[in-house]
């Protein structure tokens, strides 16, 4: 007996049990009966008896028709239907999709006219007198009597047998009874005379009482018609007709004429011999008007089947018209030919090239996106297939920026945002393989850039090059960034598309099963040599999307097993070395091997779960254990790149401490590849030789890194030294004394090379990667060298001495150098941001925008001859000299700052403007700045040089990007704070403010009336002596970010033992905002807004310090590097500014906050900040500033006391200039306010005009400024300003010579005659303009102008008209 299945078991398991019971060929547990359906009871047998009644003038039965057609289907459920199909088999997934199809074109195309030729419609003979039929009442019966064996007649059918239909109120009309007795004896046709009735109308459709009445009416309205035409009209109205009808419907019509003229011999032919006229006559003009065509076959009646003239499809023949080319308003649909190209209304094709088989624009050559998304889904394989063939060539040439310019949008986001990716992924299920592949070909075309991963293995051999940057949205929720994500993470309410806006890679991974799909067909279909290559870059490009897809690739079954033992063996077989690979099965990949290291760059447990689980190690020792590649037994090209790509990823796991026993195994090999460098001339090696040679000597690079951390860990030197032995044994097995003599034969053999490029590179420039990748590995050696124990100062001094005074010193005056740094400037991509040609990418797929163009990259910092790898190398390695021997700082400092070329690129870089977008490869060029900053610090020279650096400093911390944490913290810690670089410029910032006149200063009282003189050369001197503590606050500040920025500096530094992962995050985003100075307070903000006064005034010293050392180091911004700060709108810094005020109650009451409110108020009160403010731009992090300005008039009414610095923050945004929903906020929401500005007219530090220009338009406004002060809640004494500035607006509404609001106007002036508050009356009637010398701050006409006295007495005279 089989055991029923248990907990656990797959579906492997049920197939097993299934056919070990088929072949024991047993009977089954449970046998199946079907039952008849009792609904149906024409399968019964035994016959019904039913008691049948004929009432009298009713017919017995409802007639049936004569014929009834086949073809109207009978109506079915949906079970039923899908039953069937799957029991024939025809359950097609495709034919089940078009049936669910809601889409416009779907449902129109669905639409079809009902045949109803054959359906019969009977007229009704029975008319009801009362309008409702009769009740009926059974009375009292007698029981009939019967035969014994008889059933008995029930009681219904007998009442009805001696009823009538008189008796259930219906009457039979005579003419419709004796038609229907006709119909009955010859059949539902209805033969009547021409002088009767019409031969076609019947009338069924009109009416089913009263059709054939309207029939002979309308029949007899026609013959009327005909009689009062003459003949030639009749001919004409009847040509006319005949030319509007379809031929079908008359040649049915005449055939039906010509049975019923066979059925009927006796009546008169002159009907059928007119429609035979008629028929003759349609068909001759048919025929001319074909005639009249230019067509290049003209039709002949003696053809076979051509006497019915099909002038629809005769016109396919003719010659397309021209096409249209007067577009240049509305623009035309975009049309591709096969290759992709963009095909224009002019452009003279052949119409046998296959480019007119279209509907829409048939004139035009080519295939729109949406004709060609439609072909994607035919059933024809061919159409298929071009249409995916011929959309993979239009996003590759939109991806490479060759239509750009050609169309208004772009391509990839409109065809993402159409479902493109539906349709691919559904081909890709094909049972064609051909549309398999070329759906394959598609999805590559969108997802893999060929420059992209051109530009990233370009600065491979770069500082930092091995760090490569994700490429996931920014949209991407915190629960998808996990690596083991759960169900729970996403939204239950997202569907596939939704997923799909957000982020293509994550919904093609996680939601549409691609992966396991890809597997399958690498597996199973065994595809050509392209096939393959473009399954490994998509696999790719998901890798590099995250460490979480990452994670999922070398989790989806067996797909990592199928690609290491198909694509990279460890043994295969002899192939012919010139031919091209068409299949790739069983042979060495170097694609296979790149999409290794891109795993091995998500992370460290990836690395060792390849290393250990798929025996890379095996395929390293295989791969590069071979010193000429001739003998992997592969074509020359794919050797060299294989063994690059294997460099490339061993140094990825050495990045980790991993795989370092293979330098044990293949340390012959090494030295014969030293040997062989030595003796190459690299000027002549070709490049994927070159490119060998290069990634060989970062991997020595890392090696000699690793030795050194692992000695470190040995034997104390670390500060993470491992004490136990069983720790130790964890170390990596590379130790330095392996490694001294190789770093010895490579430091003589780097040398050589500065020599020559100081030497030679200004007569012939030549790639500089190699070059770089030897400095880089000098500056690995020395700082790996000096960390060591066994490490003898005095020696190595010397030694370092020497090598500065051989090598460098010559180098830094050598013209070659020169040669280099003066290609800076125009190889810089943020200098020249006209040249960097972005590649199309859409945001749900975003790239790093690189474009090819004939083959090479059109980046300026990526070109051939590149200067920015060397210069950060020869920095870099500069900087690691001046720490060890600190006698060369100041050497190197005078030389580097001095550089002419050098100094040149930065000044421009510290005065250009700020890039709109951020390219990863920009870090390339930070790189260079930071090293300068780094040599340059501690020795500045002069006022130019340290304004330099300020500049620098404050530009690189904005524009550093995810994975920079560490050289943020490091700017901070030494560079941006640094008192040499501000305290340098210190004489001559305080000599500029000696000249300021005494009027310059701000005086404003606090709220205990006690002047408070805001000295702008005791501010800044107390913020130059305080700059260490500023310092300490922004570093406390950001100390949330220390774990990250741990992580960052392991990276940076290449601790292997501690390094988790070589990717970085998104490279669009840059760490700090524009606004970072800021950021401090706004998190005290945040923290203390949304509780309650108490905890608000329970602000600790520690907080109060934070928020005083960020006021100081704005101030200090503001006030000598306006340029770097303008780079923030001034609203956001006021903005930022203002949630002083509500971040504590009585904050900005201490003395330090309240002078450096008032600084800042000054510097922002300057007439070019006012006139670029504007509060109704977009503020980032607060959603409308009138919800801002609403909390602080709230915090000004509790807590000011009329203080005037607060009430001059809060009139900023009451300017005239600004929001009038600012101003009503103040004089609606708030009026408590009016009675407590008591800041005087000569203390405002804004312009006055601001408040009055222009003239309140705003009538609620002005009735508010009314009635405040006609009410007297806002007078004189209590606020100044807001009584002059209503007084001011209005008196200028009251005296406005526009004829509008002329009753309001009047009615003012009457109140105010009215009023008892005569004071007020003189100051609104009499006003001339404010005053700050005079009594309110407001000056009176003594006499008013005449126009002003005409129109009080025009008031006046209305009031009193006698």
């Amino acid at each position: 007996m089989i055991p029923r299945p248990k907990p656990g078991e797959s579906e492997d398991d049920l197939l097993k049990f299934q056919q070990e019971f088929l072949a024991k060929q047993e009977k089954s547990a449970v046998s199946v009966v079907k039952k008849p359906d009792k609904r149906k009871t024409t399968q019964s047998s035994v016959p019904v008896d039913k008691d049948v009644v004929n009432l009298e003038d009713l017919p017995p039965s409802k007639p049936e028709p004569k014929q009834v057609d086949p073809n109207i289907p009978h109506k079915k459920s949906r079970f039923s239907e899908s039953w069937e199909a799957a029991v024939k088999g025809e359950d097609d997934p495709e034919a089940r999709f078009a049936k669910h199809d809601r889409h416009m074109e779907a449902v129109l195309s669905k639409i079809v006219e009902r045949d109803t030729k054959n359906l019969q419609s009977f007229p009704s003979i029975l008319e009801c007198a009362s309008g409702f039929p009769k009740v009926m009442h059974r009375g009292n019966l007698e029981q009939s009597k019967t035969g014994i064996n008889k059933k008995p007649r029930s009681l219904f059918a007998q009442q009805m047998s001696k009823m009538s239909a008189n008796d259930l109120g219906l009457k039979v009309k005579g003419n419709e009874k004796q038609a229907h007795i006709k119909m009955e004896e010859s059949g539902p046709e209805v033969n009547l005379s021409s002088e009767s009735g019409s031969h076609i109308i019947q009338g069924t459709g009109l009416s089913a009482t009263f059709g054939g009445e309207e029939a002979q009416k309308i029949h007899q309205e026609n013959l009327s018609k005909l009689s009062s035409m003459t003949p030639e009209e009749i001919i004409e109205e009847r040509n006319k007709l005949l030319q509007m009808l379809d031929p079908k419907l008359v040649n049915f019509l005449s055939s039906r004429k010509n049975k019923k003229s066979a059925a009927e011999p006796n009546l008169p032919s002159s009907n059928s011999e007119s429609m035979e006229m008629t028929q003759s006559e349609n068909t001759k003009e048919r025929l001319a008007e074909a005639s009249e065509l230019d067509l290049p076959i003209k039709p002949d009646r003696k053809w076979m089947h051509m006497d019915k003239v099909e002038y629809d499809k005769l016109s396919w023949l003719k010659d397309l018209p021209q096409p249209t080319t007067d577009h240049s308003e509305t623009g035309t649909a975009a049309r591709f030919d096969f290759e992709g190209n963009l095909v224009t209304s002019d452009e003279g094709i052949d119409v046998k090239l296959g480019l007119h088989h279209h509907g829409n624009e048939p004139e035009r050559a080519g295939y729109s996106l949406e004709e060609l998304f439609h072909l994607c889904r035919s059933t024809n394989t061919q159409q298929r297939l071009l249409s995916l063939k011929t959309l993979a060539n239009i996003l590759t040439k939109a991806r490479n920026g060759d239509l750009e310019g050609h169309v208004n949008s772009a391509i990839l986001p409109t065809v993402l945002n159409a479902g493109i990716l539906f349709l691919i992924r559904w081909a890709m299920d094909d049972s064609v393989e051909s549309v398999v592949f070329m759906a394959i070909k598609t999805l590559h075309s969108i997802l893999a850039s060929e420059a992209d991963e051109e530009a990233l293995d370009r600065v491979m051999p770069w500082f930092q090059g091995h760090v490569s940057p994700c490429l996931k949205t920014c949209r991407m929720s915190a629960g998808m960034t996990s690596q083991n994500p759960t169900p729970e993470d996403e939204k239950p309410q997202e569907t596939d598309a939704d997923v799909l806006k957000r982020d293509v890679i994550y919904a093609l991974v996680m939601r549409m099963n691609l992966l396991p799909r890809l597997r399958h067909i690498l597996s199973q279909s065994h595809p050509q040599a392209p096939v393959v290559l473009q399954c490994t870059d998509i696999l790719i490009r998901i890798v590099k999307h995250s460490p979480q897809m990452a994670y999922e690739v070398e989790r989806c079954p067996e797909l990592l097993d199928v690609i290491v033992e198909e694509f990279l063996p460890t043994s295969w077989r002899m192939l012919d070395v010139k031919a091209p690979l068409s299949d790739l099965y069983g042979v060495p990949v170097p694609r296979a091997m790149k999409l290794v290291r891109c795993l091995a760059q998500a992370g460290r447990n990836l690395a060792a779960t390849l290393l250990g689980k798929y025996h890379i190690k095996a395929r390293f020792l295989r791969y590069l254990v071979e010193k000429n590649a001739d003998n992997l037994l592969l074509p020359q090209s794919e050797a060299l790149r294989l063994q690059t790509e294997s460099y490339r990823t061993w140094r990825a796991c050495l990045s980790y401490g991993l795989a370092d026993d293979l330098f044990t195994d293949i340390f012959p090999c090494i030295l014969s590849q030293l040997e062989t460098l030595q003796m190459e001339c690299l000027e002549t090696c070709p490049w994927l030789q070159y490119n060998r040679m290069t990634t060989f000597i970062t991997v020595i690079e890392s090696v000699v890194l690793l030795a050194a951390q692992s000695d470190q860990r040995k034997f104390g030197s670390s500060e993470r030294k491992l004490p136990s032995d069983q720790d130790q044994n964890l170390l990596p097995s590379v130790t330095w004394s392996q490694v001294t003599d190789i770093g010895s034969v490579v430091m003589d053999m780097c040398q050589k090379c500065m020599k020559k490029l100081g030497e030679t590179y200004q007569h012939k420039k030549f790639n500089l990667d190699f070059e770089a990748s030897c400095v880089n590995f000098m500056a690995s050696y020395l700082s790996s060298w000096s960390s060591l124990k066994s490490f003898d100062p005095v020696a190595g001094l010397q030694y370092i001495e020497k090598l500065y005074g051989d090598t460098f010193e010559p180098l830094l005056h050598s013209l070659g150098l020169q040669a280099v740094l003066s290609s800076l400037c125009p190889n810089s991509s943020i200098l020249n941001p006209g040249l960097q040609i972005k590649m199309e990418y859409a945001d749900n797929l975003p790239g790093l925008g690189m474009r090819l163009k004939e083959g090479d990259l059109v980046e300026p910092c990526l070109l051939d001859y590149s200067p920015f790898g060397i210069v950060t190398a020869v920095l870099r390695v500069l900087h690691v000299i001046g720490q060890l021997h600190r006698g060369l700082q100041e050497k190197i400092c005078q030389l580097v700052s001095s550089d002419g070329n050098l100094l040149t690129y930065l000044r421009k870089i510290a005065s250009s403007p700020t890039a709109s977008s951020n390219s990863h490869f920009n870090k390339y060029e930070h790189f260079v700045i930071y090293y300068f900053l780094k040599l340059v610090v501690n020795h500045t020279d002069g006022e130019q040089t340290a304004s330099l650096l300020q500049k620098l400093s404050l530009r690189l911390i904005t524009h550093l990007q995810h994975g920079d944490e560490f050289l943020v913290h490091d700017l901070m810690s030494t560079i941006v704070f640094s008192p040499n670089i501000w305290k340098q410029g210190e004489e001559a910032m305080m000599s500029s403010m000696e000249s300021l006149q005494l009027s310059d200063a701000v005086h404003l009282y606090s709220v205990t009336q006690e002047q408070v003189s805001v000295n702008q050369t005791q501010l800044v001197a107390a913020t130059l002596s305080e700059l260490v503590p500023i310092r300490a606050a922004y570093l406390q500040a950001f100390s949330d970010q220390q774990k990250v920025a741990m992580h960052s500096r392991h990276r940076f530094l290449m601790q292997a033992l501690d390094v988790q992962n070589l990717v970085t995050s998104s490279p669009t985003e840059t760490l700090l905002p524009q606004d970072w100075m800021y950021l401090p307070l706004i998190d005290l903000y945040i923290r203390f807004s949304s509780v309650g006064a108490d905890v608000q005034n329970a602000l600790s010293k520690n907080q109060v310090s934070m928020v005083t050392s960020v006021l100081r180091w704005v101030y200090l911004l503001e006030r000598f590097q306006p340029k770097v700060t303008g780079s923030v709108s001034v609203t956001l810094r006021v903005s930022r500014v203002m949630c002083t005020f509500l971040t504590g109650n009585d904050l900005f009451m201490e003395r330090t906050v309240y002078l450096y409110l008032a600084a800042l108020l000054r510097e922002f009160s300057t007439p070019q900040l006012l006139d670029q403010m504007n509060f109704t731009e977009e503020i980032p992090g607060i959603v409308s500033f009138y919800d801002l300005y609403s909390a602080l008039l709230q915090q000004y009414e509790a807590v000011s006391f009329g203080d005037s610095l607060f009430s001059c923050y809060v009139l900023l945004p009451v300017q005239q200039k600004h929001d009038i929903q600012l101003r009503k906020a103040l004089w609606t929401e708030h009026q408590g306010i009016l009675r407590c500005m008591r800041l005087p007219l000569k203390e405002i530090p804004l312009p006055l005009d601001r408040f009055l220009n222009p003239e309140e338009s705003d009538v609620e406004l002005i009735r508010l400024y009314f009635q405040n002060l006609l009410s007297k809640r806002l007078q004189p004494h209590w606020s100044p300003l807001l009584y002059a500035i209503a007084v001011h607006h209005v008196n200028r509404f009251i005296y406005n010579q526009e004829k509008k609001h002329t009753r309001l106007k009047q009615g003012m002036i009457l109140q105010l005659q009215k009023s008892t508050h005569k004071e007020l009356c003189q100051h609104l009637l009499h006003y001339k303009m404010v005053n700050q010398e005079k009594d309110h701050g407001i000056e009176l006409y003594e006499e008013l102008p005449p126009i002003r006295k005409t129109l009080l007495g025009q008031v006046q005279a209305l009031e009193h008209p006698s």
